[in-house]
């Protein structure tokens, strides 16, 4: 964290010194712990972090957030509110670094030296749950009843409020309150985990921030100021000072747009300039280069909008509406590798044999050998071959076997009960022998197929009528391990 700390400082502090926006670093120690699941408690523990941020406007402080948090579950605290807990009572830990991104509204101007602040804002929570003793993380069931490590990058949702007081003209004491919700996106557990693990994050701060720039290029508070304002001598020999009431750089005498909002680029006549007309004035926009064929169609900070966040912006999306998380080529459409339907990025298999059927996940779905596979073929008298329709099926059958090898097949012919019960049973076992040869000539293993001719046995319908007697002349395929 020192680290991005000091890259920040080299990127942002010779920018604040030279431009009219004010930035500021943060340094913070507090409490915190999280709740909200049907699982043990985790007392309060000591967290630490810093933040920089700067100034959109007289009441708007754009505020990012690097922590670091550790909680014990104490299984004798009768409270998370109890702080520190006995560390030798935990069963596990919490290990997050929590990276947000936090809009903060003032809700008195910016030069005031108290403030009060209402924050919303969202980030990234990478944490794990882990053994107190050493560093191993806990196992859980996964979606697919599959043994996971018990860990996430999470997006989350964060709220709150703060009280800040400026101590000299450039360092603030800030007392902070912030609750984080963890959405989900980015946790994938069995149904069981997410119902009753912890979703909230509680926390409280005590921080130190740090002002650069517009704050420290004035002298005195507002308030100060006014009370120490002097009179101009009424003298004829001053030179006249022109006024700039928006601050744009341009005297109210020749400023033809007196109104222009702060950090604003202008023209000579002092109204705003819109290079990439997309409605977001140079200054505040932070794409100044935006294509044309977006025709407006870009968010309040002058970037292209991406409806579906899949990295093409919609004025040159040709599919708007993609699941969040699919890999998309340049028009913005899914790819599909294993052209099963599941979009390569939410495809769980993304190499699956082609043509096999797949679940949600895109994975083979292996519903389909919980029970028998019935062939009803319509067979000539005498006749043992598989007509077109059932081919098609078991070359389907074929794709899901060659992909579960451990899986063994029966396969029993069936007759009606026209004939010699002899004649009849040694015609069951041609047609099962064979479905058995095709099978093997589209590549199962030989050694993995029994067949039975079962003969007029079994019967599922009524052998005096011509469709109850087509039923019965069937093949039962059954699998096993």
């Amino acid at each position: 964290m020192l680290r991005l700390i000091a890259i920040l400082l080299i990127l942002l502090v010779p920018s604040a010194f030279a431009s009219d926006y004010e930035y500021y670093l943060g340094f913070k120690g507090g409490l915190t712990t999280i709740s909200g699941g049907d699982v043990d408690k985790f007392t309060l523990q000591d967290s630490w972090g810093g933040s920089v941020g700067y100034r959109l406007g007289d009441q708007w402080l754009l505020d990012f957030d690097l922590s670091v948090h550790r909680n014990f579950n104490d299984t004798s605290a009768n409270t998370i509110f109890a702080i520190g807990g006995d560390k030798e009572m935990a069963t596990e830990q919490w290990r997050a670094t929590r990276l947000s991104m936090t809009f903060r509204h003032l809700l008195f101007s910016w030069q005031s030296r108290a403030n009060l602040s209402l924050d919303l804002g969202g980030g990234l929570m990478i944490w794990k749950m882990v053994e107190p003793v050493g560093d191993t993380i806990l196992d859980v069931s996964g979606p697919h009843n599959e043994q996971l490590d018990y860990s996430a990058s999470e997006i989350f949702f964060t709220g709150g409020g703060g009280l800040s007081l400026f101590l000299t003209e450039t360092v603030a004491l800030n007392l902070d309150f912030q609750a984080d919700y963890l959405s989900g996106a980015g946790a994938e557990f069995a149904t069981t985990v997410s119902d009753t693990r912890h979703r909230w994050q509680l926390g409280s701060y005590v921080s130190l921030t740090i002002h650069f720039g517009d704050r420290a290029a004035k002298s005195g508070w507002r308030s100060d100021r006014s009370w120490a304002t002097v009179a101009p001598a009424d003298d004829e020999d001053l030179p006249t000072r022109s006024i700039d009431s928006d601050g744009d750089g341009v005297s109210d005498s020749r400023d033809q747009c007196e109104n222009t909002r702060f950090g604003i680029i202008v023209d000579r006549d002092g109204c705003s300039l819109d290079s990439d007309g997309d409605g977001v004035s140079d200054g505040l926009d932070d794409c100044p280069d935006t294509d044309r064929r977006a025709g407006g169609r870009v968010d309040i900070f002058g970037c292209p909008v991406d409806s579906d966040f899949d990295g093409v912006p919609d004025y040159r999306d040709t599919c708007p509406f993609n699941q969040v998380g699919a890999h998309v080529n340049e028009s913005g459409c899914p790819l599909d590798g294993d052209a099963d339907g599941v979009p390569d990025g939410l495809d769980d298999c993304p190499n699956t044999l082609f043509g096999a059927e797949v679940d949600q996940f895109g994975c083979i779905d292996l519903t389909m050998l919980a029970r028998p596979m019935v062939l009803n073929i319509d067979y000539e008298p005498g006749s043992f071959e598989v007509d077109p329709n059932n081919q098609e099926r078991l070359k389907s059958l074929v794709r899901v076997l060659n992909f579960v090898p451990e899986i063994r097949l029966e396969i029993n012919g069936y007759t009606d009960n026209i004939g010699t019960t002899a004649a009849n049973r040694k015609l069951s076992k041609k047609r099962a022998g064979r479905v058995r040869e095709y099978l093997i000539t589209f590549g199962v293993d030989a050694s993995r197929i029994i067949v039975f001719g079962r003969g007029e046995t079994n019967f599922v319908a009524d052998n005096s009528t011509a469709a109850g007697r087509a039923k019965n002349r069937r093949i039962e395929i059954n699998f096993f391990k």
